[in-house]
């Protein structure tokens, strides 16, 4: 276990020189190694918690083998260790937590990173080894009893704090962008923590007009990459997608309505079905049905027959037809 612990430490250590050098090529490497260095540390509990000696908790697969005395008995196949799915899945056996947010967040970057290396701005590089250095810190303080401030050199360690500082600096700057927004909905939050730029990955989001209001007025920006042209209805589908993940499968599986439709007008999933209204654009369905007073549902409502349920929308169809 000592030996994995070092190879944790060394992994991310040279990360963080990666990270520290003026070659910008060398930013890829140094998310592979912190990100490489993170699962180490985590293989290393699983190494702690496994119940003989040679850690076979962190190996992928277990197989049966012939002693000499002929019994046969499970041994770990030590030619693969366990990838993030099963570190999951051994915590959890295990009783141990961890912000795994943090780690997909990890692994998010790295695999942005492997895609965009030749253009990845530094303060991408920057948020990878923030989102490192909580998961770095409550590993080794909380399930391998260790001070990180110790195990590691301190010119790395003073690296890691300083940048978690001023990441954590720039993240309030961007968040502070959006205190005038009036979100329209009470059952879905406002997806800031989900908020990701389409070209880097980053998510240092904020809007160009901190004293909009509005939710479809929105122009975002990104503050890794400086880029200010993309599609912000696209940024919020996908934001509100990963913040309302839990609602939707609470629908779909205990039944009932999700609480994000597809508006009518856009196109997009972003119809926030408590507020009756669009905030990825201006989409707003009336209230009751003409016809027979039921409220519209936004899933079944025709534009071309405003102040029409879908059924009477429909009977108004077949009459025009006919």
């Amino acid at each position: 276990m000592d030996k994995l612990l070092r190879n944790a430490i060394d992994s991310i250590e040279i990360g963080v020189e990666d990270f520290q050098s003026k070659d910008g090529r060398r930013a890829l490497s140094a998310v592979r190694n912190v990100h490489a260095g993170v699962l180490l540390l985590c293989k290393t509990v699983l190494w702690q918690h496994s119940p003989d000696a040679e850690g076979s908790l962190i190996y992928n697969k277990m197989e049966p083998k012939k002693r000499a005395d002929g019994k046969i008995e499970w041994q770990p196949n030590k030619n693969k260790t366990v990838e993030v799915f099963e570190i999951k899945q051994r915590y959890k056996l295990l009783g141990l937590t961890l912000d795994w947010n943090k780690l997909d967040e990890l692994t998010k970057h790295r695999n942005t990173i492997e895609h965009y290396y030749l253009t990845t701005p530094e303060a991408v590089v920057k948020e990878a080894l923030a989102n490192a250095l909580p998961l770095i810190n409550a590993i080794m303080r909380d399930h391998l009893q260790a001070n990180p401030e110790h195990e590691f050199r301190t010119a790395c360690w003073t690296v890691l704090l300083e940048n978690a500082d001023i990441f954590a600096e720039i993240e309030r700057e961007c968040a502070a962008t959006f205190d005038k927004l009036e979100w329209p909905s009470s059952e879905v939050d406002f997806p800031i923590k989900h908020l990701a730029c389409p070209r880097c990955g980053s998510g240092l989001i904020r809007q160009q007009d901190p004293d909009n209001a509005k939710p479809n007025e929105i122009a975002f920006a990104c503050r890794a990459c400086g880029d200010d042209q993309f599609d912000s209805g696209d940024c919020m589908e996908a934001a509100l997608a990963e913040e309302a993940a839990g609602l939707f499968y609470i629908a779909m599986t205990d039944g009932g309505e999700p609480p994000i439709a597809m508006c009518f007008e856009c196109g997009r999933t972003t119809y926030m079905i408590d507020a009756g209204e669009c905030v990825a654009c201006d989409a707003s369905a009336p209230g009751s049905c003409s016809a027979c007073g039921d409220p519209i549902n936004v899933n079944d409502y025709n534009p071309d027959y405003p102040g029409l349920c879908g059924y009477h929308a429909h009977q108004w169809q077949r009459v025009e037809r006919e």
